[in-house]
């Protein structure tokens, strides 16, 4: 059995456990949620200090509550899994958009994006949305190893037998050696506030498409993931933009 494979058994009983825990966890945090907004609605127009300060560690609270949700969703779909739908993925179109909309955050943060797709390597089985997920998770790791100093991002194709490997690198702080095999742990992260399941998520939806992900990184230097997708015949025909044009 292959190491793919045995982490998607895994994930799979994980995920009939993380049902029920999930269960029991986002019914109190819906009932705080709901509570908190009232709390909020309550001191809308505060008057005094105290109700200033009430108003904002209700807003504190109601931030930390959706950011729970959010992380108990993230674990339940990594955990279960995704559906899959394979197509050919025109590259080209799929990272001019997805950098498009990136487009204004790395003006900001001083990046210089570009793209390189071979003409030999421009098609990929797989589902347009899932890998659009999979790369935004890359492009916003890349985003945040880079941070305010900018730096170089670059997303590019090359053929490799029956296969298409797209690499996404970054000029960025990289990975210290030791820390590389646990990048892929569910809620391992060496950021601040981050919740160690992009990484995995990628992983876990380049695996269901039928590829693989490794990763080469230099501290100091930046970091390369490589992902390397199945091919598709010639007559397949390609997944339009609008199909893989939104985030």
């Amino acid at each position: 059995m292959t190491p793919a494979r045995q982490r998607r058994q895994r994930l799979q009983t994980m995920g009939v456990l993380a049902a029920g825990l999930a269960h029991e966890i986002k019914n109190p945090l819906s009932t705080m949620s709901l509570n908190l907004q009232l709390l909020e609605e309550d001191f809308a127009e505060p008057s005094t200090p105290l109700e200033q300060r009430t108003q904002r560690r209700a807003r504190l609270l109601l931030g930390e509550v959706n950011r729970l949700d959010s992380i108990v969703n993230d674990f339940l779909t990594l955990a279960r899994g995704y559906e899959v739908a394979p197509t050919a993925v025109d590259l080209d179109l799929l990272i001019s958009g997805l950098l498009s909309f990136h487009e204004a955050a790395h003006a900001r943060l001083g990046i210089s994006a570009r793209s390189a797709v071979s003409p030999e390597a421009r098609l990929a089985l797989a589902d347009p949305k899932l890998l659009r997920l999979a790369l935004t998770n890359l492009v916003v790791n890349a985003q945040q190893a880079m941070g305010e100093d900018g730096g170089e991002l670059l997303l590019e194709t090359r053929a490799r037998d029956n296969a298409v490997e797209l690499r996404v690198t970054d000029t960025g702080a990289g990975v210290a050696r030791e820390t590389l095999d646990k990048i892929w742990q569910p809620f391992f992260s060496t950021k601040q506030g981050g919740t160690g399941l992009g990484l995995p998520t990628t992983r876990r939806i380049v695996e269901e498409l039928g590829g693989e992900i490794r990763v080469v990184s230099e501290l100091g230097r930046g970091t390369r993931f490589i992902l390397s997708l199945p091919a598709v015949p010639k007559q397949l025909p390609a997944a339009g933009a609008s199909e893989v044009s939104e985030p």
